[in-house]
């Protein structure tokens, strides 16, 4: 017997997750693991291409660094964010346009929180049970994404944005005053 898993078979814990379909539901594990691999994936690619911008003359690789930064900031990870929300809104029986819903600031976040439809609805069945490997995924990617920024910070202390300069580092204002 041959060990396959069917695309689109008739239990639904033996279906492989489709990434990017627009017809099918997450559940919150899945959401959260899809869009933190994505925002990884895409922070991934920037720094490939800035090595490979690095290599190109001046004017070229800055050409292509910022031309990659504005699509990968603008259109490839808000595509992927859509398309996530729109499958977990589905998860609650949700039409997709609700997705729009993300471009509000920890709408997102909300989705990763609030449970979905146990049973079946218009969008089909209620998601696959999540693997344990994805758990851990769920619990060791934002560990390590928060440790990876903090370790930034370390490294350049002139991102931190808590620290104010001190009061004698300004600049004194120059008087003109008739009198002096």
């Amino acid at each position: 017997m041959e060990n396959t898993i069917p695309l689109g078979g008739e239990n639904p814990s033996s279906v492989i997750p489709r990434f990017f379909s627009l017809s099918d539901r997450i559940g919150r594990i899945r959401y959260l693991v899809y869009i933190l691999s994505a925002l990884t994936s895409c922070g991934l690619l920037l720094i490939l291409v800035y090595i490979a911008a690095y290599l190109l003359p001046a004017g070229l690789g800055k050409l292509v660094s910022t031309t990659s930064y504005i699509m990968v900031k603008s259109v490839i990870f808000p595509l992927i964010v859509f398309v996530m929300s729109i499958r977990r809104l589905h998860d609650f029986d949700l039409s997709g346009w609700w997705s729009l819903l993300v471009l509000i600031p920890l709408v997102p976040f909300v989705l990763v929180f609030v449970p979905g439809k146990k049973e079946a609805n218009r969008f089909g069945p209620a998601p696959a049970p999540n693997p344990t490997s994805l758990k851990i995924v769920a619990v060791v990617l934002p560990c390590a994404l928060v440790g990876l920024y903090y370790h930034m910070l370390s490294i350049n202390p002139k991102a931190r944005t808590s620290e104010t300069p001190a009061a004698s580092t300004k600049p004194t204002l120059r008087s003109y005053d008739a009198t002096k």
